[in-house]
């Protein structure tokens, strides 16, 4: 057990100090062969190593990314924008509304939380504090409505959850969508709630039909892309993993032939931001194996089963311990690394505990996402934070009343059930 605690103190202390994420693992499993003297297994670790990235659904991530990176630079975003205003701009904190939508749409296409607050945060941060609307306030409705997108499908998360246990990437998608329509909406709620008694602006322009109509139109294709991803993956026309090419097809076809809306730079810079992007993930992911590899050599697995298992005499303290565990492990870890890592120590528990593979993946999205809106790690935070320029202190203060909000989610999607098993069992695909 000695070299395990030296392995997990170099962990926590690179980790602190601000390596990356890929480098922590690394050197973690590197202690670990010393530290126990098996240096003679140090030949594993290439093989480990690549392994862990040798996925056929694996290959869905660089081609999701790159369709999102077409997406997002082909001003598909202006057009699902555009129609969300239209849809809600005229109540109190129409624009703030029109965030969340917009995340909801945008989410959909993506399936990445940095893509959303990227994309929306420079577009409407700035609108809305020209409008009258507070800064921080701007920020937090635009990082808390961005983790929708890794929750509405497609989803990044969903397809690294379903290489780590070989649970469907159609039945997690499915699992993700209400959800992730839920967090949408608690955002609504609180949006409501604090336009009303800051009397935040509404947007005096009506829109005729004719113009909302034309508007809508604008938006339609692009918001076909999820239901042709989903459609064709539950129809049985292609897997997850084509279906993640199809969607770039559909990308390249949306803004190079009909909007003619993307340039040859910027194509050639969707192509460098999609090979940046993998190589980081792809790096996590092979590392990530590795380290879990040890921790399944040392029975980690097997010790946290017995441990809840012996401490929880039912299934809801079990779930409790467990969601307190992952929360703490996604304020450190990006959600890659963390459910590369996380995956294989705590699916076989949750089999144990006799909880369904699909109804535990999305638990585990979902806890991940909120680790996106905590310090210290919290790439969203910080990025929302970055864009905006604002105070760290003030957003998240803003923040807050939406965190409250997806731990009360979180509560309902780990104790009903039927909240992310719904939809895969309309279609099928439970296990």
């Amino acid at each position: 057990m000695f070299p395990m605690i030296v392995t997990f103190i170099v962990f926590f202390f690179l980790l602190f100090f601000g390596l990356p994420v890929a480098f922590v693992l690394g050197v973690a499993s590197l202690t670990y062969f010393f530290s126990s003297g098996q240096l003679e297994m140090l030949y594993i670790l290439p093989s480990r190593l690549f392994e862990g990235m040798d996925s056929f659904v694996l290959m869905a991530i660089p081609l999701f990314i790159f369709a999102g990176e077409i997406m997002n630079r082909g001003e598909i975003i202006d057009r699902l924008v555009a129609l969300s205003n239209a849809l809600v701009g005229r109540m109190r904190g129409g624009l703030a509304y029109a965030n969340v939508l917009g995340s909801m749409f945008f989410g959909g296409i993506t399936g990445s939380a940095l893509s959303d607050v990227a994309a929306l945060g420079s577009m409407l941060v700035p609108a809305m504090e020209e409008s009258g609307y507070d800064k921080e306030f701007s920020t937090a409705v635009t990082a808390a409505s961005a983790i929708q997108g890794p929750i509405i499908p497609p989803s990044i998360p969903a397809v690294l959850v379903s290489a780590a246990t070989g649970t469907s990437v159609g039945a997690l998608f499915l699992g993700g969508a209400i959800p992730g329509v839920i967090i949408g909406l608690t955002c609504c709620i609180i949006v409501f709630f604090l336009s009303n008694k800051r009397k935040y602006p509404r947007n005096e322009t009506k829109i005729t039909l004719k113009a909302f109509l034309a508007t809508a139109k604008r938006a339609f294709f692009p918001l076909m892309t999820p239901l042709i991803i989903l459609g064709g993956i539950l129809g049985g026309l292609f897997t997850p993993t084509e279906a993640s090419a199809v969607a770039v097809l559909y990308a390249l076809l949306l803004t190079g032939v009909a909007y003619r809306s993307i340039s040859k730079g910027e194509f050639m810079a969707c192509l460098k931001s999609t090979v940046l992007s993998t190589s980081k993930i792809y790096l996590i992911i092979g590392f990530a194996s590795v380290f879990s590899w040890i921790l399944a050599m040392e029975s980690i697995p097997d010790m946290m089963a017995n441990l809840l298992l012996a401490q929880s005499g039912n299934i809801i303290l079990a779930l409790f311990i467990i969601n307190i565990f992952v929360l703490f492990w996604g304020m450190w870890l990006d959600t890659a690394p963390a459910i590369v890592i996380l995956m294989p120590i705590l699916s076989p528990v949750a089999e144990q505990l006799g909880i369904n593979g699909i109804h535990f993946g999305v638990i585990m999205v979902v806890n991940l996402m909120i680790g996106q809106l905590t310090p210290p790690f919290g790439m969203t935070l910080f990025t929302a934070q970055a864009i905006s320029k604002t105070s760290l202190k003030g957003l998240l203060k803003e923040l807050f009343p939406f965190l409250i909000a997806d731990f009360f989610v979180l509560g309902i999607v780990t104790y009903i059930p039927a909240v992310s098993l719904y939809l895969p069992g309309l279609f099928g695909l439970l296990d």
